[in-house]
């Protein structure tokens, strides 16, 4: 057998046994007749769990095989300054969003800075390369429509594992 029949031998046997120690944690649902395990089972279940793990595969898979490669060839290629850059830009950008829930929610002074973080950094910071709001103490801050429908009493909802995204629920 060649080193490569053999490290694929070995992976497959790896598979088999991280697939057969994975059904033993899975939980299973106790007695009808047991009133109070039923009850805490279902507080403690996780209605999306088969879901969740297998997004949870999927994001792993992408992870090791696409997302962590291209991170490091961004780290190797483009020097702090245009990371930082880029990072300002795609804050900037985020900004009208941003601005959007802060009125949704009635926070008029955090939209009134978020909307001059984003003249300023639009405008002077030639669009939003250069974070110069901060600096004229604009400080940014983040808000999403989840924190909106929050604000108006949304109930949050399940655990919710969305590949690419990571962790959240429906209300998000």
């Amino acid at each position: 057998m060649n080193p490569r029949q053999h490290r694929r031998r070995l992976a497959r046997v790896a598979l088999a046994a991280a697939a057969l120690l994975s059904l033993g944690a899975c939980a299973t649902r106790p007695d009808p007749t047991d009133r109070e395990a039923v009850a805490e089972f279902e507080a403690n279940n996780d209605p999306l769990e088969p879901l969740n793990r297998g997004a949870f595969f999927v994001n792993e898979g992408l992870d090791t095989l696409v997302l962590r490669p291209a991170a490091e060839a961004y780290r190797i290629f483009l020097p702090p300054e245009v990371r930082t850059a880029i990072r300002n830009v795609l804050a900037n950008l985020r900004s009208p969003v941003i601005l959007v829930n802060d009125l949704l929610q009635g926070e008029t002074q955090r939209a009134g800075v978020t909307l001059g973080r984003f003249v300023v950094n639009t405008t002077v910071g030639v669009g939003g390369i250069f974070d110069v709001a901060t600096g004229q103490g604009l400080l940014g801050h983040t808000e999403d429509f989840g924190q909106t429908l929050a604000v108006y009493g949304a109930p949050e909802g399940p655990y919710l594992f969305i590949p690419l995204l990571g962790p959240s629920n429906p209300r998000d």
